[in-house]
């Protein structure tokens, strides 16, 4: 059973997945016009990426892995079974939270990540 160059993989996807919600964060906000609204936005940065940080590689330990395991255990890994098990987590987050708006925004961040995972993990290196 190949499991691909999983731990590299799962560092590449959840780095790239917290730098476009940085910059979308950016987008949203505006970029800032004064020394405060930068210190502001800096401080924001990296308390994002703590939490962010954490609530990934905790969610990979205890979710993501395990279902990687099983994808490749028992199917050749498709992308097709990273996005469906990305959608059930977004079902079960859904049913636990009773709330749409944070089912869909930690599933579709674990779902991001999942695509990138899934990249990564089988990516062929350059020669």
């Amino acid at each position: 059973m190949n499991l691909g160059r999983w731990d590299s993989a799962v560092f590449k996807s959840v780095f790239l997945t917290a730098f476009f919600v940085l910059l979308y964060a950016i987008y949203e906000m505006g970029f800032p016009n004064d020394f405060d609204s930068l210190s502001g936005l800096s401080m924001f940065a990296i308390l994002f990426m703590g939490v962010y940080l954490l609530f990934s590689l905790v969610g990979w330990l205890l979710i993501g892995f395990p279902v990687h395991w099983l994808i490749c255990k028992y199917s050749r890994g498709s992308y097709f079974w990273y996005v469906t098990a990305a959608v059930l987590f977004f079902c079960l987050l859904f049913l636990v939270f009773g709330v749409i708006e944070v089912a869909a925004i930690y599933g579709f961040f674990a779902l991001i990540q999942a695509v990138f995972f899934k990249y990564y993990a089988y990516k062929q290196p350059r020669t």
